[in-house]
Order: structure tokens, then C-alpha cells, then sequence
């Protein structure tokens, strides 16, 4: 009778086993699955991106700049986060950005000239002409302080001004009222020189499709200390400078 039950207890050990073991193989098939499910690539890769716009006289423009890591390939855009790293990627001529502190993305020449591109599809880089045409249309005036960049940018602008009388007077930083009447929505900005330094402000600067020689030409509105290293009388810049990036719509 005992050697019976325990005959029958090794039996019933051995077929608990035998299940618990199949139990734990599903297990891991599962688990491995659901983990190769969740490594696929996101649905959202194939997404359109949904551009903000706003047509001001004849043109649409994108209402902020820029601001991607990628090309729009999905390849990554080299990130230069100090003088040397800027330095490096542009003696390579190769395309890089930095974000400002002020939130600003820039990005070298060499990205801009890039065939895989940035800009969303149905938008392209203005040409210097077009810059022109929306800046004559809200009403010209100069760059630092002038009607049209009133309505263009988002910021309070200070221009340095001789206040009071030539004996006791001097310079003060005089504020510039603003209205942002446009809808252009210009945040404050700045640009990388070519040795790779950032400067920023109440000021914005974009690249445009045109060229001057060997430079590309670059639009500013407001006001910075100062402007680029390289900087020509014509607001022209070599590609190794970096500045944000304002679309068109084709």
C-alpha cells in the first residue's frame, strides 16, 4: 500500500512539473513577442506635419521657425553645443544646429544646403525678394525699429539712444514699442558666429535661398549688440554662421 501512494506521488510530482514547465516556456514566448511588438517603429513616423500659417498680403508664411533635430529623412542633424563642436562641423562642412538659451533653434549653412532637407513639404527657404515683398507690405521703415518690425516680431525691442541735451545727456537703452499686428509671430533670436560663439537678444536673423557670391544672404529684424564676424555690408554671410530658418509656402 505505501510503495502504491508513493508511486502515485512521484507520478503526480512528475506531471505538475512537466505542466509548470510548459506554463513558464509560454510565458517567455509571450513576453518575447509582446517585446518585439513594442520595439516596431511608431505609426506616428509616417504622420503629416501639421504647419501653422498665415497668409499676410499674397504670401502664407509659417508662423514660427524651425525647430527640428531631423532631417526629413528621419537622419539625425549634428548638435553643437559649444564653440568647438560648431567649429569642427563647419571646417567638416557639415550641417549642425544649436538651441539658444532663448529657445531659438540656429543652424548652419551647410544644413540649409543639404539635398535631404528640413523644411515640411508644400514650404520652401524665402529668397532675399520675398523677405522684401512681406517686410514692404506691412510698411517698411528701417530694420532696427521700423513699422514693419513693430508688427513682425513678439518682443519688446531697445535700441541704444543719446537722451537729453549734448552736455549732461548720454546713451540709454530706449524700449520700442511693439504690436505684432501681422500674425508673423518673430520670437526673440540671434545667431552662432562662424567660430562658433552665440550672440542673442531682442533681434531675429534668417537665412534666405539667396546668394551673393559666395555667401548666402541673411534677413534681420530688431536689435543686437552686433552682428557677425563675417558679416558684409550687403547682409550677407558665409555658411558656417548660423541662423534660425522662417518658411514660405511654395
Amino acid at each position: 500500500m505505501k510503495t502504491f501512494v508513493k508511486e502515485n506521488f512521484f507520478k503526480l510530482f512528475i506531471e505538475s512539473s512537466i505542466l509548470i514547465l510548459q506554463l513558464l516556456i509560454i510565458y517567455r514566448v509571450s513576453s518575447t513577442q509582446a517585446s518585439e511588438v513594442s520595439s516596431s517603429p511608431p505609426a506616428s513616423s509616417s504622420t503629416p506635419i501639421i504647419v501653422s500659417s498665415i497668409k499676410i498680403g499674397q504670401q502664407e508664411w509659417m508662423t514660427e521657425d524651425i525647430n527640428t533635430t531631423v532631417y526629413n529623412n528621419g537622419d539625425i542633424i549634428y548638435e553643437a553645443n559649444n564653440e568647438k563642436q560648431w567649429l569642427d562641423y563647419g571646417t567638416k562642412k557639415q550641417g549642425c544646429y544649436r538651441k539658444l538659451m532663448n529657445g531659438t533653434y540656429v543652424y548652419n549653412g551647410y544644413v540649409i544646403k543639404d539635398k535631404r532637407g528640413i523644411i515640411p513639404s508644400g514650404f520652401i527657404l524665402p529668397s532675399y525678394d520675398q523677405f522684401n515683398q512681406l517686410i514692404k507690405y506691412l510698411g517698411a521703415g528701417d530694420s532696427q525699429s521700423g513699422k514693419a518690425t513693430k508688427s513682425m516680431v513678439s518682443y519688446p525691442i531697445y535700441i541704444e539712444e543719446w537722451v537729453g541735451d549734448l552736455e549732461s545727456g548720454g546713451l540709454e537703452w530706449v524700449e520700442i514699442k511693439t504690436n505684432e499686428n501681422s500674425g508673423f509671430k518673430a520670437n526673440e533670436g540671434g545667431f552662432v558666429y562662424d567660430f562658433g560663439q552665440a550672440s542673442e537678444g531682442n533681434c531675429s536673423y534668417w537665412w534666405t535661398s539667396s546668394s551673393e557670391g559666395a555667401n548666402t544672404i541673411v534677413v534681420d529684424i530688431g536689435y543686437c549688440s552686433q552682428d557677425p564676424a563675417n558679416w558684409e555690408k550687403n547682409g550677407s554671410s558665409s555658411l558656417d554662421c548660423g541662423y534660425a530658418i522662417r518658411a514660405i509656402k511654395q
